[in-house]
């Protein structure tokens, strides 16, 4: 294998820098990844952020590098909302980047990622700010977030903004989405309105 790579086989030098880093030796997995992450191999690529990211969750020295990779990793993808991704990843670096990265996803978000508009929904939804999660998945619906009107409607409901919920829930249970028909449901029950829904909910 080493002979293979040697003489510019890729597969086999990424097989070997992958084996590398598996031993703990990273400096020799790099110099036979990095060259290849900088040509667009996505697989060195994702090596690369990964191994940095996960090291950056207990060490912040690694999150420099965590960084450039991961945006790297966007870049081959040729997929901007990866940044989220990346975003995920630095609020659990060990510095704790968490105003950073909302401020990266906010700035996604206003810019037209649907994505990002629902990833902010569910940081501020677990975070406990049902108001501030409501208008990022508002937002999020207007950008054509496939699932967002879920996620709304529980903020609307836990907010005991009933009429909202079974506004957003109904017209798309009537058309027969079988996920918006178990949520009205529910939501009907905790009003009194209705049995529990059954069968158990669907997944999506």
């Amino acid at each position: 294998m080493a002979t293979s790579a040697a003489d510019g086989d890729a597969s086999a030098q990424f097989r070997l820098g992958s084996d590398l880093l598996r031993q703990g030796r990273r400096e020799e997995a790099e110099r036979r990844l990095v060259p290849l992450a900088e040509a667009g191999h996505l697989d060195a690529v994702r090596e690369l952020a990964w191994t940095a990211s996960r090291l950056a969750h207990t060490d912040a020295r690694y999150e420099a590098e965590a960084e450039h990779w991961l945006r790297r990793e966007a870049q081959v993808r040729q997929d901007p909302d990866w940044l989220v991704t990346m975003a995920q990843e630095m609020r659990c670096w060990a510095s704790g980047r968490v105003a950073e990265a909302e401020d990266l996803v906010a700035d996604m978000a206003r810019a037209g990622s649907a994505r990002a508009a629902s990833q902010l929904g569910y940081w501020k939804r677990r975070d406990g700010d049902l108001v501030t999660a409501v208008q990022w998945y508002r937002l999020a619906i207007e950008l054509e977030h496939r699932f967002a009107w879920r996620d709304l409607g529980a903020c609307l409901a836990r907010l005991g903004r009933f009429a909202d919920a079974e506004a957003l829930y109904r017209p798309r249970a009537e058309a027969g989405d079988v996920v918006a028909q178990y949520e009205l449901a529910g939501l009907l029950h905790v009003q009194g309105k209705g049995p529990a829904p059954t069968p158990r909910r669907p997944r999506l």
